[in-house]
């Protein structure tokens, strides 16, 4: 296609901290616009307009819980504008603003539904998301009662098998969700109930560095899930090193 036109649009201060597909954070500047040339019916073209955000990276030299939010300082790496070129601005999350860095439970747990169920699920890590989310100076604010009660329901994905069956939590709290069917066995039919514990294992391990002092039960009117529920209320917490906060 051949480009007609682009155009830059610089944003406003405050920007806003965005995510990309593939969980990068970074710090929204502007915004590129193109226009192209689109093949139609034969002899014939259109246009097509897409966006693509123009961001530097969002982190911080450094940052301090103060409560409500983090307080930071230091100064971004603004580069010169990074065009996220393989990116459209549809494709992106608004996560916080840059100047009221905190995001909210659900938000969270919408974000981790949709890297854990997409393409990437198998490159995204809980718990190196949540440590990129504090490294940008934003607060997750989860709930804070130690005890966390976890009802574990099942989702069917794609009927076709294509690997997007889970397991997963109620959204409105802690969060857990597994991608199984890419666990399971050679012909994708039966969950490696030892392989879905350990990811659970691991995302609860990810919830610890935001509270050290959470500790889980499962339950779950799933009669296939009652196997999992028992091993779980079990075993889990044990397998779990609590540091102070």
């Amino acid at each position: 296609m051949k480009i007609i036109n682009s155009h830059y649009i610089p944003l406003p201060e405050p920007h806003w901290l965005i995510v990309d597909p593939k969980a990068s954070i970074y710090e929204q500047i502007g915004t590129l616009t193109v226009v192209e040339e689109a093949p139609k019916a034969k002899g014939q073209y259109g246009i097509v307009t897409h966006s693509h955000p123009v961001v530097a990276f969002a982190d911080c030299e450094k940052a301090e819980d103060n409560g409500e939010n983090i307080e930071y300082w230091g100064s971004l790496t603004m580069a010169d504008g990074k065009v996220l070129d393989d990116v459209v601005i549809e494709d992106c999350t608004r996560l916080c603003p840059s100047n009221r860095r905190s995001l909210v439970g659900m938000m969270f747990n919408v974000l981790v539904f949709k890297f854990l169920k997409g393409i990437y699920f198998e490159n995204f890590y809980l718990e190196d998301f949540i440590e990129d989310l504090k490294f940008a100076g934003i607060k997750l604010l989860l709930p804070e009662a130690d005890q966390q009660e976890i009802k574990l329901t099942t989702y069917e994905g794609d009927e076709n098998g294509n690997g997007i069956g889970m397991i997963l939590s109620d959204m409105s709290g802690i969060f857990f969700m597994t991608p199984y069917s890419a666990m399971a066995d050679k012909h994708g039919v039966h969950p490696n109930w030892d392989e879905i514990f350990m990811e659970i294992v691991n995302q609860a391990r990810a919830y610890l560095t935001i509270n050290p002092h959470y500790m889980f039960h499962f339950s779950s009117s799933v009669d296939s899930l009652q196997p999992l529920v028992e091993k779980l209320n079990a075993d889990l917490n044990d397998y779990l090193e609590r540091k102070e906060r």
